[in-house]
C-alpha cells in the first residue's frame, strides 16, 4: 500500500514538473499572419476593408474635419431620454476631468484637479454661446489637453452629451 502511494506521488510530481517545463517553452503565435510586427491601436481594425465596401456603422461615424463638425445641427434637440443618456455618458467619459457640472460651486473632477490646466466649467456664459456643433466637434476631436472621443462614441451619444450639457446650462 505504501509503495503504491509513493508511486502515485512521484507520478503526480513528475507530471507537474513536465507541465511546468512545457509551459515555459510554449510560444504564443498570432492568430493571423498580418498581426506580426503590427502596432495595435485603439479604434483601428487590423485588416483593410475590401474594395467597394463600407463597414457596418462606418458611415454614421464619419466626420472628416472640425469645421465640418461645427456646422452640424443637433437632430435630438434635448428630449428627456437623450438628456438622461447624456448624463450617464457624461458621468463615465467627462466627469473625471470636468467634475459634476450640476453642482455649484464648480469643482473639477479628481483627474482634472491634478491636470496641468484646470478643465473649464461648461455651464459658464462663454460655453453657453457656443453652438451645438462646436460642442460636438470638441467631444469628437478633443481640444488642448482633452482627448477626442470620436472613435469611442456614436454620433447619437455625442448629441446626448451635448443635450445634457445644455440642460445644465439652462438652455434645454
Amino acid at each position: 500500500m505504501r509503495v503504491a502511494r509513493k508511486m502515485q506521488c512521484s507520478l503526480f510530481v513528475s507530471a507537474m514538473v513536465v507541465g511546468v517545463l512545457m509551459m515555459r517553452h510554449a510560444v504564443a503565435l498570432p492568430f493571423n499572419d498580418d498581426m506580426v510586427n503590427v502596432q495595435k491601436r485603439t479604434g483601428v481594425i487590423m485588416r483593410q476593408k475590401a474594395p467597394g465596401t463600407v463597414a457596418i456603422g462606418q458611415s454614421e461615424y464619419h466626420v472628416a474635419t472640425r469645421d465640418e463638425a461645427e456646422k452640424l445641427s443637433n437632430p435630438l434637440k434635448g428630449d428627456a431620454r437623450s438628456t438622461a443618456n447624456g448624463k450617464r455618458l457624461f458621468a463615465v467619459n467627462c466627469l473625471p476631468c470636468h467634475g459634476d457640472i450640476s453642482k455649484k460651486p464648480y469643482a473639477p473632477g479628481a483627474v482634472g484637479a491634478k491636470a496641468l490646466q484646470t478643465p473649464p466649467d461648461l455651464t459658464t456664459d462663454m460655453y453657453k454661446t457656443r453652438t451645438d456643433g462646436s460642442i460636438y466637434a470638441t467631444i469628437h476631436f478633443g481640444i488642448r489637453l482633452m482627448p477626442g472621443h470620436g472613435w469611442k462614441l456614436s454620433p447619437t451619444e455625442h448629441w446626448d452629451i451635448v443635450n445634457y450639457v445644455r440642460s445644465q446650462q439652462g438652455i434645454n
